[in-house]
């Protein structure tokens, strides 16, 4: 009797363990269920914010380049003065086609222009 006692706790216990260790998986699988869903809420957060970043990222190349073309462009009648000032100083056509940003042909109509005095 005493041997069969025995065996009837330590089958008791084991049953106990495999009970305890169900409730434990049990646990764990359905929390790893909630984590999983954060994680898909979170990576679908992530990847719409991504979208505005990369149009402000795209609005700002085009107005950097807008920009640049401003500064590069001297205003047309600033330009346009510069020209004949330096043409009196008797700088090349050359040059005014560089600093000013005029065509070659307007160059050397100024240079003819203030060449002939008038």
């Amino acid at each position: 009797m005493p041997r069969d006692l025995a065996w009837l706790i330590a089958f008791g216990v084991l049953l106990l363990l495999a009970v305890l260790q169900t409730v434990v998986l049990l646990r764990l699988w359905r929390r790893t269920g909630q984590l999983q869903a954060r994680l898909d809420a979170l990576t679908q957060n992530a990847a719409g914010a991504n979208a505005p970043a990369a149009a402000l990222a795209a609005t700002l190349d085009r107005l950097e380049r807008q920009l640049n073309t401003a500064q590069q462009t001297p205003p047309p009648g600033r330009s346009w003065e510069l020209a004949q000032q330096l043409a009196r100083e008797g700088a090349d056509a050359e040059q005014l086609v560089t600093r000013c940003g005029l065509s070659r042909d307007e160059a050397n109509l100024l240079l003819k222009m203030h060449a002939t005095g008038a």
